[in-house]
């Protein structure tokens, strides 16, 4: 997927650059609010808190302190690793 900046005047997209493509070619065009650009900022860490959080929630103790290490072990019988 290519993305291109430009401009609408009078009815019509100008890039800002030249775009190579075939004639009929399907585009998909995306207007920018220049006013809000708030959504444009990075998120808070808040989101990134609630992702910790759900991922410690979901966290199961299996009692098995190398299950990382000898995963193929446990799931498909294979020898332990040194």
């Amino acid at each position: 997927m290519l993305s291109v900046k430009g401009t609408f005047q009078n009815g019509v997209v100008h890039p800002s650059e030249s775009i190579e493509g075939r004639e009929g070619q399907p585009v998909i065009i995306v207007f920018v609010e220049e006013d809000n650009t708030q959504h444009l900022a990075p998120k808070e860490d808040s989101d990134w808190d609630k992702l910790r959080q759900l991922i410690k929630d979901c966290a199961v103790d299996m009692g098995i302190d190398d299950l990382a290490h000898h995963h193929d072990h446990y799931l498909h019988g294979t020898p332990k690793r040194e």
